[in-house]
């Protein structure tokens, strides 16, 4: 549970495979490549740390963030960084 206004500064990843997948509010991610976007309840995103990434993430809402986050452990090291999301629904 995040609450609202608060998060987990910048960060490094390295040789991990992370798929969070937001239960119920608004998680704010922004990483080292350039990406950053906001993903709502349904919505699952999922980040190559590889060779290194560097990112945060943060409930800017009002409301409670929830979110599963995996952390996998890749059979291959020194992959090269990644990121990708699909967005969900509101109504699921």
């Amino acid at each position: 549970l995040v609450q609202p206004h608060r998060g987990f500064g910048t960060h490094p990843h390295r040789d991990m495979e992370i798929i969070t997948y937001i239960v119920s509010g608004k998680l704010t991610h922004k990483d080292s490549m350039g990406t950053e976007e906001t993903l709502g309840r349904g919505s699952i995103q999922f980040m190559t740390a590889g060779t290194g990434i560097r990112h945060s993430e943060h409930n800017l809402g009002d409301e409670p963030l929830r979110f599963i986050q995996t952390w996998i452990r890749p059979v291959s090291f020194g992959l090269t960084p990644n990121y990708g999301s699909c967005g969900g629904s509101a109504e699921l």
